[in-house]
């Protein structure tokens, strides 16, 4: 019993770690490293990635000046959807 317990803790330490870690890259304006991108949208780069029991998007916006540029980094719930921010 005890050794189920401690693979259940075990278990969620790593997955705090993952969704740690994503949160703070998206609030820093980059990219996800334990998710994976997913759904791609043909506005100039945007991509929808999904990780352990949550997503990320990146807004890109294209410009003539200086081609893509990521405008924001949004994180949240599988079921957040993609709007494209004004």
């Amino acid at each position: 019993m005890k050794k189920r317990g401690a693979i259940i803790c075990i278990i969620l330490v790593i997955w705090s770690a993952f969704i740690i870690t994503d949160f703070s890259l998206a609030r820093a304006n980059k990219l996800p490293i334990f998710a994976i991108p997913i759904i791609r949208y043909k506005d100039g780069g945007s991509i929808e990635y999904y990780g352990l029991d949550y997503k990320v998007i990146k807004y890109v916006k294209l410009t003539v000046e200086r081609g893509p540029e990521v405008v924001k980094v949004d994180f949240g719930t599988w079921f957040m959807r993609f709007s494209y921010p004004q």
